[in-house]
């Protein structure tokens, strides 16, 4: 079977008993408050937003919600990480997501429920108009165990749900480059709190990154020590192998990072000695040497621009930590400007800054731009 999914986006977030959100079910719905500019907000159903921001304080929940959604990819191909990988785990976790796939040439409507600890579905979408409700016309049912260090699928599954493990099983036996016709498959990138560049240890030499290659979930805390995981690792493998896309990488995420103009720009990896450098108006300096502002978008924007696939979803915790108000609008001018040219991709983030509502601004409509936001209070614990 040939698919591939345009379009997608995470509709809903359904968690029981899990974690902060401990009394009965609580649903986040992922639609947008604002729709881009130039669209009547009256036309149907709000719409998946395709940048969301979730705000609390700290202990109430908000990256529970990320660990969630990050658990239910990271069962598809990182069964041993995530909150579904514990023994203590208990409760159950529901993701929704809508889509377009594109099955041998023809084109469904798709909504994925995705649900892991309850027999059957937390929402069952057959209860409700599925094409009023989540603008699809059919309905993709995927249920999953973690049983002997593996993810599998049980008997609630249908058979357009048991379609994508499938071929997201196969993408991950395949040893191609992220630009492969598995790009067309959903991933997802998540950024925990606790992330930072570290200067890689130990002998450095070319080898295939940990990362590389389609997988449904990646996480990425702290790049380094370790140099299998380390960005300096990744680019100086894809100058090795010629990957054409080193040369746009590097020009985006200096774009994005420093701007158009500056004196500081990443340059291409030394074959010599395997490593990254950045020019500065003082000289040249390890990737490790920069900000901790800047090393945590180098972070971000490195790995976006390396691992993204047509469809990703990109969370992020606590998105503020290491930034200057006047980093965070320039990296929220940045991200905007990534989502505006990239149709397929969500971006997904928790704070509990208050300050930073307005600078992302999620009132103003803007093009391209469909923006939510949701605030977890006391009352939901």
């Amino acid at each position: 079977m040939d698919l591939a999914i345009t379009d997608w986006r995470v509709l809903q977030l359904t968690v029981k008993d899990v974690g902060p959100f401990r009394h009965g079910q609580t649903t986040i719905s992922f639609r947008g408050e604002t729709p881009p500019k130039g669209v009547n907000p009256g036309d149907g159903p709000d719409e998946p937003a395709n940048i969301f921001m979730l705000i609390a304080p700290n202990g109430i929940g908000k990256t529970t919600v990320l660990e969630a959604i990050y658990g239910m990819f990271a069962l598809l191909n990182r069964p041993s990480e995530g909150m579904f990988s514990s023994p203590l785990f208990e409760g159950a976790v529901q993701l929704d997501l809508r889509g377009t796939w594109h099955i041998d040439g023809f084109a469904r409507s798709v909504l994925l429920s995705m649900w892991i600890g309850s027999t059957g579905p937390l929402i069952d979408w057959k209860d409700v108009d599925l094409e009023e409700e989540a603008r699809a016309s059919e309905w993709a049912k995927l249920s999953l165990a973690v049983i002997a260090g593996e993810a599998q699928t049980l008997e609630e599954s249908n058979d357009l749900g048991r379609a994508l493990f499938r071929e997201m099983q196969e993408a991950l036996k395949e040893l191609t480059d992220p630009q492969s016709h598995s790009s067309r498959l959903p991933t997802l990138l998540y950024f925990p709190a606790d992330r930072s560049v570290i200067a890689p240890q130990g002998e450095r030499m070319v080898i295939r990154p940990d990362h590389w290659g389609y997988q449904p979930a990646h996480q990425f805390s702290h790049d380094g020590p370790e140099w299998i995981s380390s960005i300096d690792n990744l680019l100086a493998w894809m100058e090795n192998i010629g990957d054409e896309g080193l040369p746009d990488l590097l020009q985006s995420v200096n774009e994005h990072l420093f701007g158009n103009g500056s004196e500081k720009r990443v340059l291409p990896p030394d074959p010599t000695h395997h490593l990254t450098f950045v020019e500065t108006p003082t000289g040249f300096h390890p990737l490790s040497a920069l900000s901790h502002g800047e090393r945590s978008l180098l972070q971000m924007f490195v790995r976006v621009f390396a691992h993204m696939t047509e469809n990703t979803i990109l969370l992020i915790d606590e998105i503020e930590l290491h930034l200057h108000t006047r980093w965070m609008n320039r990296m929220f001018e940045s991200f905007k400007r990534i989502l505006q040219s990239s149709a397929g991709l969500t971006l997904i983030f928790t704070s509990h800054d208050r300050e930073l509502i307005h600078v992302f601004n999620h009132k103003t409509p803007e093009p391209g731009l469909t923006k939510g936001g949701f605030l977890i209070t006391q009352e939901l614990v």
